[in-house]
Parts: C-alpha cells; structure tokens; sequence
C-alpha cells in the first residue's frame, strides 16, 4: 500500500471489528492505533477509524462467512478498472485460486452508495471485488487469505495490462 492508502479490518470472535485507522500509513501503524468497531458502526473506545468503514460493515453484514477484508488500490487494478470491467483471469493462479472477481461501479469514496455496491457484488459469492476508478477489496476467512487473493488480482490484472499493451487480447 502507498502512503496512508488502504484499510484492513478483522472480524473479532465478539462479532466487534479491529479496523485500521484513519488517514493512518499502514507500514507504520502500532497495533495500539487499531481501532475497535461494533457491527453497527460504534466506536468502541478510542480512535477514528478509516473513512471506508461503512464498506467495511456492509460487507461483514452480507458475508457472515468472512473474517477478514482488505481494500487497496494497486495500481495495475486501478489502471483495469478504468476500462470498465473485470481483467481476464485466464492464468494458472487466477483461475486455480483467485476464481471470479465482482465489478462495482465508481461512486464517491467512503460512501454508502460504494458500501452498497460492493456488497452487493460480495453477497454474489465473490471473494474479490474491483471497483471501477478505486481500487479492490478482498475478503477471506483469514488475513492472510485476503492478502492472497489482493496479490493474485494485481498478478492477474498486470498480465492482462502488459498483454493487452503488448497486442496480445486475452
């Protein structure tokens, strides 16, 4: 992630979310500067959390299965998304562990309108989620199967870059 670009949150046993905060440069952040949400959006303690909290708790509503969500804007998805849809999947990597990836169309960062449409393609069974002039967001039982499937998208969404660029259609 660059500079205070992204948000990650976590799904407590409590059902209470761990989410990163506001504004905050993820490579640098103390793990006392997470801040701890309820499912309903309440601050619990101390903390601003980040500003897309309210894709973060929609998400959570519609994927009790989900413990984990990351969203960042690498720079390979955001350029894809430009185009107005998804990037082929057709790499070993993509097709064996990335499996579909959802489309939402742009709205206003940290809306309830984005909130809305990522939901909405994550309650479709999707794991990944490329919004359209933003960036991804990943979810998993685990952090660390988020961050798989956040790396695999940005693979995927390069190699269907440089082949495009390259002349090659997927």
């Amino acid at each position: 992630m660059s500079g205070t670009s992204g948000n990650i949150s976590v799904r407590l046993e409590d059902a209470n979310l761990l989410v990163t905060p506001a504004a905050a440069a993820l490579g640098d952040l103390d793990p006392g500067e997470l801040v701890v949400v309820s499912p309903d959006g309440r601050v619990i303690g101390e903390g601003t959390p980040s500003s897309e909290l309210p894709l973060h708790l929609a998400t959570y509503r519609v994927r009790p299965d989900v413990s984990a969500l990351i969203h960042t804007h690498p720079t390979y998805c955001v350029v894809w998304s430009k185009t107005g849809g998804v990037f082929a999947r057709d790499t070993v990597g993509a097709t064996e562990t990335l499996g579909p990836v959802g489309w939402a169309p742009y709205e206003k960062p940290g809306s309830q309108e984005l909130a809305a449409a990522v939901a909405d393609a994550f309650a479709g069974g999707v794991n990944s989620v490329l919004m359209e002039r933003h960036g991804l967001c990943a979810v998993g039982s685990s952090l660390e199967s988020a961050f798989v499937l956040t790396d695999l998208a940005e693979e995927a969404a390069k190699i269907a870059y440089l082949c495009r660029t390259a002349g090659l259609e997927q």
